[in-house]
């Protein structure tokens, strides 16, 4: 019994840890560093870092409304290599953590323009 306690206080001391010290304090511009950490991210701590988005489109089932996916707008978040904002970055959603993000140059989240769009890592694919 002493050893289930043990190990449950030992494992709520890591919970702590991690929580406290995030995988990044700081969400970089460029759209490339960007693409690469997104996706380690729950969609908790991106609104801690940035903020909520400018615009949200929820994905629900016709059966129970359960939220099933969800694109995220953010403006003038990302630059392109010569430093030049994009208008909009759209973060993609799936099982609580960025899939893809797209980020569209001289068009907006009504429009039917393709971006640049680049798959994210997921934390469960670090290694």
């Amino acid at each position: 019994m002493l050893s289930i306690f043990w190990l449950s206080f030992s494992h709520a001391d890591d919970y702590v840890t991690e929580k406290e010290n995030p995988i990044i304090d700081e969400i970089p511009t460029d759209y490339l560093e960007f693409a690469d950490v997104i996706g380690l991210l729950t969609p908790e701590e991106i609104i801690e870092l940035i903020g909520e988005p400018a615009k949200k489109l929820d994905l629900k089932m016709k059966s129970s409304n359960e939220v099933i996916a969800s694109s995220w707008y953010y403006h003038n978040l990302n630059t392109d290599e010569n430093g030049n904002y994009f208008p909009t970055t759209e973060l993609d959603i799936i099982d609580g953590y960025v899939e893809s993000v797209v980020f569209l140059n001289n068009v907006d989240e009504n429009s039917n323009f393709e971006g640049k769009k680049f798959d994210t890592k997921r934390p469960d694919s670090l290694f």
